[in-house]
C-alpha cells in the first residue's frame, strides 16, 4: 500500500554520509538511510530542497520505496 511520506536530508553537515530521514505521518515506519544509499531519482526530485513529500511504499525488507513527489503537507 502506498501513502504519503516525508523525506528529509540534513540541513547542515560536512559529512556526506549523514543519514536522510524517511517516514509516514503517524511515524509507524521511520527509516534513516545513509546519503549514499538514496537512489538518484529521489535526489533529483529533492533538488536543493531539504524536505519533500512523496508517495512511498513500506517494505519490511528494504524500507521505504519512493515514487513520485506530491504537494507539501502541513506535518
Amino acid at each position: 500500500m502506498t501513502e504519503i511520506v516525508k523525506v528529509q536530508r540534513p540541513v547542515t553537515t560536512n559529512d556526506p554520509t549523514a543519514p536522510w530521514l524517511i517516514y509516514d505521518k503517524e511515524r509507524k515506519h521511520v527509516q534513516q538511510r545513509p546519503a549514499h544509499l538514496i537512489v538518484n531519482h529521489v535526489k533529483e526530485m529533492m533538488g536543493n530542497d531539504y524536505k519533500m513529500y512523496c508517495m512511498g511504499a513500506w517494505s519490511s525488507v528494504v524500507g521505504w520505496g519512493i515514487s513520485k513527489r506530491v504537494k507539501n503537507e502541513a506535518w
